[in-house]
């Protein structure tokens, strides 16, 4: 099967929500708020106060996204991490793989102890009305490569407490050729939280070029859709960091 044949199957799908596409090697993922730690503290009434009922559904949030520079922050074994993130949709449509498609620039940076550790900028490529992911392609550490989903598979238009299930899985390739150098499996499930939100959770496995990939990331869905990220775990050179952001009450819509 060639690489337009996987294309095209993978055109058919129609999600309407991408939050989260796992970056090559140690790399975050698409890390879609500026929004942080921690649940939202009920007021501290007295005996006869009733307790709120935590939120059991939430809608899925919208894309594509337009993510201003965020930056996220980790300790471990006396060290300090820092990732800085951004995501621009770019104006009209460019071609990918046959497709007029519209496109975002994606740029991260990881820093340890203020030395840059990893830089990666990407560009992710989608059809809009519906949203509908299509691919991305990048270079990591001199490597260029595209990323082709074998499957995608839509959130619920409402996340609701206790549902899970499969996002997608796809391939990724040496540039312009049909060579695979690593796979990406990403799936959901949606917790209670608080009264005002619901924990939405992705886990994403798997490889690139040799290095495993291994990244979950954890975000507050209010009533009205409006998203903020809490935290990011993921695997950097043999590491597992924990991320999280001070930015409280920063909502996404």
């Amino acid at each position: 099967m060639t690489r337009r044949d996987r294309e095209r199957i993978m055109s058919k799908s129609t999600p309407r929500l991408w939050i989260h596409l796992v970056f090559p090697g140690f790399l975050l993922a698409a890390l879609a708020a500026c929004g942080g730690g921690g649940g939202y503290g009920g007021g501290g009434g007295g005996g006869s106060m009733p307790q709120a009922q935590n939120l059991e559904s939430a809608p899925a949030p919208a894309e594509p996204f337009n993510i201003p520079s965020t930056t996220l922050t980790a300790t471990s074994g006396g060290n300090s991490y820092t990732a800085i993130y951004s995501q621009t949709p770019n104006n009209g449509t460019t071609m990918f793989d046959g497709h007029a498609a519209y496109s975002s620039t994606v740029s991260l940076t990881i820093t340890k102890n203020g030395s840059t550790i990893g830089t990666e900028v990407s560009t992710a490529y989608y059809l809009e009305s519906p949203y509908e992911p299509l691919g991305l392609s990048g270079t990591v550490s001199g490597t260029a490569y595209t990323f082709l989903f074998t499957s995608t598979n839509p959130y619920p238009s409402t996340l609701t407490v206790g549902s899970s299930g499969p996002l997608g899985s796809g391939t990724y390739y040496l540039s312009g050729t049909n060579d695979g150098i690593g796979s990406l499996t990403e799936t959901y499930s949606v917790a209670s939280n608080n009264a005002s939100t619901v924990l939405l959770t992705t886990y994403a496995t798997g490889t690139f070029n040799g290095q495993s990939i291994s990244e979950t990331i954890n975000y507050a869905v209010n009533a009205s859709g409006a998203f903020e990220l809490q935290s990011v775990e993921i695997l950097v050179n043999g590491t597992t960091l924990n991320f999280t952001n001070s930015c409280s009450g920063c909502w996404d819509y």
